[in-house]
């Protein structure tokens, strides 16, 4: 019982997660409009491989977080939860804080296919192996690096406990 009033959790706020869907679904229906609309001329012969090239970019890379967001918005708000033993990612991961090694911030990247990746909290394990926590364009940066300094309180002050099996 004293486990469940110790959990703590970085959440979300429900008016961020809808400010990044409505920017996201401009971007998408701002490339779906370029790509049927009536072709004006500006650019010459180079106009309908312009308007293609705004459609598909403007897909391959808000199109995914997009999606991401649309189901996110209706979704619970906690993102990682912790307590005394472990922390838990949204997904249902778990990580026992004895085993992790280093806690480490990770800025918005781009992937191997040129798709961008939110900022996310990485934990480095005892094996090297290391675990992603994503926070979906979810968090602004003041709670982004507080939750940070959250997590890393937390670990300090718990990497010692073994979980009970």
């Amino acid at each position: 019982m004293s486990d469940q009033q110790s959990m703590e959790s970085i959440k979300f706020s429900r008016s961020v997660a809808l400010g990044r869907f409505l920017i996201a679904l401009s971007a998408v229906l701002f490339g779906i409009f370029l790509i049927l609309a009536p072709e004006q001329g500006e650019f010459g012969w180079f106009a309908p491989l312009y308007y293609v090239l705004i459609f598909v970019l403007s897909i391959w890379f808000v199109g995914p977080a997009l999606c991401k967001l649309t189901v996110l918005l209706f979704a619970r708000t906690t993102l990682i939860s912790f307590d005394q033993y472990r922390v838990t990612a949204r997904d249902g991961r778990s990580l026992p804080w004895s085993k992790i090694k280093r806690i480490e911030v990770v800025e918005d990247t781009i992937n191997n296919i040129a798709q961008p990746v939110p900022r996310l909290y990485r934990f480095t394990l005892l094996d090297r192996s290391h675990v992603d926590m994503s926070t979906y364009h979810l968090l602004t940066n003041q709670q982004f690096t507080d939750g940070a300094k959250k997590l890393r309180t937390a670990w300090s002050h718990n990497k010692h406990r073994k979980v009970d099996q």
